[in-house]
């Protein structure tokens, strides 16, 4: 490292690869580190990219939990380049020495820098987390002048732990309180007592001014999708009994779909991390509105056949390709500004302040959805299959938190035997009888607008 290389950075790059596998030339993405010049923005492969492959992909690892790591080292590594930049005097030595200059008591400085610009415990120590394996890494391949000794224990298990390298007292390393949080705007994960019609006005906003993605946007709502596993639906996903019933079969499409991007992290389908693809159909609990939006969407599609330049692509940009993850947030934004003028336009001061005084994205339609599966009557695990999720952890976010232990303990037991198959399915007696004859007839005194 040297003072030249302050106008560089450090950044994280997907990159498609070829390999050869059973004798097939195929297409994968893989996470690489790279430095960037921050003037010509041109970007090079850095060979520290080995430890993301090495530790994370070749370990069988998403692209989303090698995406993490690298996005952490590089974090460190540029803090050391700012030190540097800055002049201070702990740092200037690696100038010359580079990585192999590093020392705990460098990373010791950097955790202590997150603890004191506020950061949360559990971001902190994810960090911790990262950097020790990284330590580790350097000192495997002797990339570093300094060696520490390893200490590790059993879990439960008997699975062996790596303790961190930065808890020695000479370190003086600063942790957050278990009290302390980074103050932040609350995250919003639900509309509230007026959910059924606030989502279909903001469904109505989005017809207006992006009905590109109104689609997905009930997909969203009425289906839990995440904003990845909505743009890459293809034309052949979709399974539709019209005003019967619709379901969305969910898999990694982005060889089909994104091509023309060179970064794909933000199409990635979650669900396929603990699913595999023939388990992830996804029941949508359907209603009048989301089949007028649907059949909207397929006359868009008619109407845009010729600009259309993937036919497998089911949401379109304007440039006739496949939407990416980005655009769709984008769009998502527009209708968000929209809906929010409309509520003040309408003296809804309550609901106003409750959306505009809270952080909230395109993952909100995950937690509507929950709530109308609450609203159903159904169980805590009832509640994680029609979510697609493999335990009731996640839904356990919006229960009741009067649940006895009980009860808690007899779902968790009850979703380990339920067949994975099922999982992401809602009954179809379910869907007819409490959503559509009981619930959806029951929220309409809710009408809006």
């Amino acid at each position: 490292m040297n003072s030249n290389l302050t106008n560089y950075r450090f950044v994280v790059k997907e990159i498609p690869i070829k390999e050869t596998i059973q004798d097939l030339i195929v297409t994968n993405r893989i996470i690489a580190i790279g430095i960037q010049d921050k003037q010509t923005g041109i970007t090079i492969p850095h060979p520290l990219t080995d430890f993301i492959r090495i530790k994370y992909a070749y370990m069988g690892k998403s692209l989303n939990s090698q995406t993490i790591p690298a996005y952490i080292v590089c974090r460190f590594l540029n803090f050391i380049y700012y030190k540097i930049k800055e002049g201070n005097d702990f740092f200037l030595s690696l100038q010359s020495k580079g990585v192999r200059g590093l020392t705990l008591s460098h990373g010791s400085k950097y955790i202590s820098h997150l603890t004191l610009c506020g950061l949360k415990r559990s971001t902190v120590l994810q960090h911790e987390g990262i950097l020790t394996k990284f330590y580790l890494y350097l000192q495997e391949l002797d990339l570093i002048d300094q060696h520490f000794e390893v200490k590790s224990r059993t879990d439960a298990n008997g699975n062996p732990i790596i303790e961190s390298l930065f808890r020695h007292a000479s370190l003086q390393t600063r942790f957050p309180s278990k009290d302390t949080m980074k103050k932040r705007t609350a995250k919003l994960k639900d509309f509230g007592v007026n959910r059924y019609s606030l989502t279909a006005h903001f469904i109505q906003v989005a017809r207006k001014v992006a009905p590109d993605i109104a689609f997905g946007v009930c997909l969203q709502f009425y289906g839990g999708l995440r904003k990845g596993e909505v743009v890459n639906i293809t034309r052949g996903d979709i399974f539709a009994s019209t005003r019967e019933s619709l379901s969305v079969q969910i898999q990694d499409n982005r060889n089909k779909l994104f091509s023309h991007l060179t970064d794909t992290k933000n199409e990635y389908p979650k669900r396929l991390n603990y699913l595999k693809t023939h388990l992830t159909r996804q029941s949508v609990l359907d209603n009048d509105l989301v089949w007028e939006v649907y059949e909207e969407h397929r006359k868009m599609l008619e109407i845009k056949q010729k600009e259309i330049k993937n036919p497998f692509a089911f949401f379109i940009n304007k440039d006739g390709n496949a939407m990416s993850g980005k655009v769709y947030e984008k769009r998502f934004k527009k209708i968000k500004k929209h809906f929010l003028e409309s509520l003040l336009a309408a003296e809804r001061y309550d609901d106003y302040r409750l959306f505009s005084d809270s952080y909230w994205g395109t993952h909100i339609g995950r937690g509507i959805f929950t709530n109308f599966l609450m609203d159903m009557g159904l169980s805590i695990t009832q509640i994680a299959i029609g979510r697609g999720d493999r335990s009731i952890h996640s839904a356990m976010d919006y229960v009741d938190e009067k649940l006895t232990i009980e009860s808690i303990k007899e779902a968790m037991d009850e979703i380990k035997n339920i067949p994975i198959e099922r999982i992401g399915f809602i009954e179809d007696d379910l869907v007819k009888k409490i959503w559509k004859d009981g619930v959806l007839k029951r929220e309409k005194r809710f009408s809006y607008y």
